[in-house]
């Protein structure tokens, strides 16, 4: 596989809870400055347009005013790929979603699959783990509690993902969880991964960032600190030279494994 090099920008900022239209701002300003400046990839927060505690609001309401929102920043996206947090809603359901959009289209999206907490309460599950083809290559999302589970991360890869993104609302005392769950992914799969975590106090919770890039070693190539606004920015290598001695994916032994789930 060729090996490049793409520029991502996380965006570690704080939502406005129910406020849809200070929160695009927020977001269309990132994204025409993440375009001046020849940025690639641009990943947002969890729920990054709607704030995360969505059962508290009116969500008729926040879902109409999120697809406009949604609509608005397609046409910003010239020229660069965005994945934003969201709510969507299908057939009466209302997802916890993240938006793919690429020079002025909306590729997909993606509805998290494993809820946390009181999420099942609000959201309904995702039935589905797409990768999408992009600009920058072809993208496997996940969202925040995902990544506790290898297997998404896994599913996405065999699926032909060259990097995974995960938005996060991650909150206290989690982040040494975090951490370990976000290098473990890009080791065991050998695909960078892109953590976007919010920051702020939200309803009682507290959302601590530490957003990070990770190359496809598990090793950290850039990391935000805690309770800081901030649009990190880093060079991404897609199929680094050297990381294909890493065997993971050629010497798994997938009958085996399920032998083991059938005998269980």
């Amino acid at each position: 596989m060729e090996t490049y090099t793409i520029k991502v920008r996380a965006v570690q900022e704080e939502p406005v809870l129910g406020d849809i239209e200070h929160n695009f701002q927020i977001a269309e300003t990132a994204i025409n400055n993440a375009t001046a400046h020849g940025v690639d990839l641009l990943v947002f927060p969890e729920l990054f347009l709607t704030g995360y505690s969505v059962g508290t609001l009116n969500t008729e309401s926040i879902v109409e005013k999120s697809e406009t929102a949604i609509d608005r920043l397609k046409a910003a996206s010239s020229n660069i790929t965005v994945v934003i947090g969201t709510v969507t809603r299908k057939h009466g359901t209302l997802y916890n979603s993240a938006v793919v959009l690429d020079d002025n289209e909306r590729v997909g999206t993606y509805d998290k699959t494993h809820l946390y907490g009181d999420e099942p309460s609000v959201f309904g599950e995702g039935s589905s783990l797409p990768v999408f083809d992009t600009s920058v290559g072809s993208i496997g999302v996940q969202i925040c509690y995902d990544t506790e589970f290898p297997e998404v991360a896994r599913q996405l890869t065999l699926a032909g993902a060259d990097i995974l993104v995960t938005p996060l609302a991650n909150m206290r005392p989690f982040r040494p969880d975090q951490q370990v769950f976000a290098a473990a992914r890009a080791l065991e799969n050998i695909r960078p991964h892109i953590v976007c975590n919010r920051i702020g106090h939200e309803q009682g919770i507290d959302f601590f960032g530490a957003s990070e890039m990770i190359d496809e070693r598990g090793q950290s190539i850039l990391s935000a600190g805690v309770n800081t606004a901030i649009e990190l920015t880093a060079s991404v290598e897609i199929h680094a030279q050297g990381a294909d001695t890493l065997e993971y994916l050629n010497n798994r032994r997938p009958k085996l494994y399920e032998e083991d789930l059938h005998s269980t």
